[in-house]
């Protein structure tokens, strides 16, 4: 991957205070076959005002380095993902999720379609100008924040479901045990959260770790 050289311009990231407010640093790690410190685009990122808090081979352990250094993004440049570096940054974004762009120079739909998979932000393939740095990883950090976004919301929705089957499972038991209504078992429910201070879901879970405790004795 090329990065043409250019004139420089400065960091557009700027923190909720608006136009007069400082300019947030970002911090970035970089990850190149061959590092140097003639790397035009390690050049480029300084130049635009960004924070290379490393700059290494793949070699190194990178969650190892992400957990160290906590940088704001992760860049990566490579003549082609290996499968090992694809499930390493998949293993990133489970682990210490962060915006990451790789500079390659294959662009095999199959790679490129995988790396989206695994949580890459931004896919850029051969030749890149320095002035389009900025836009880059304004692009992988809007697509992270909405990916985090849906994942968080998925995370949610899977949650309530649990807890709706936890309370359905716990008001069937409730309602076999004592003969009651649905509407009855559910106000036992209620209560039982009110006088613990416990979620339903909570107050549930109890119920049925319980009963099945009892099942088996």
């Amino acid at each position: 991957m090329k990065i043409t050289p250019k004139a420089s311009n400065k960091n557009s990231f700027q923190d909720k205070r608006g136009k007069n407010a400082e300019k947030k640093v970002i911090s970035v790690l970089l990850i190149e076959e061959n590092p140097s410190v003639r790397s035009t685009l390690r050049k480029a990122l300084i130049d635009f005002n960004y924070y290379v808090t490393k700059h290494m081979s793949y070699d190194d352990n990178i969650i190892t380095q992400i957990e160290l250094f906590n940088p704001n993004i992760l860049i990566v440049v490579t003549d082609l993902p290996s499968n090992n570096m694809l499930k390493e940054l998949a293993e990133i974004n489970q682990l210490l999720p962060l915006p990451i762009v790789i500079f390659a120079e294959n662009d095999s739909l199959n790679v490129i379609q995988k790396a989206i998979k695994v949580g890459v932000s931004a896919y850029v393939v051969h030749e890149t100008l320095p002035q389009r740095i900025n836009s880059i990883i304004s692009v992988a950090y809007e697509r992270f924040k909405e990916m985090q976004s849906l994942r968080n919301e998925l995370k949610q929705a899977k949650a309530q479901l649990e807890s709706r089957k936890l309370i359905e499972k716990a008001k069937g038991l409730l309602m076999q045990q004592k003969q009651i209504s649905e509407n009855q078992a559910y106000e036992t429910l209620r209560k039982m959260a009110m006088n613990h201070n416990s979620s339903l879901a909570m107050v549930a879970k109890n119920i049925i770790d319980v009963c099945e405790v009892l099942a088996t004795t």
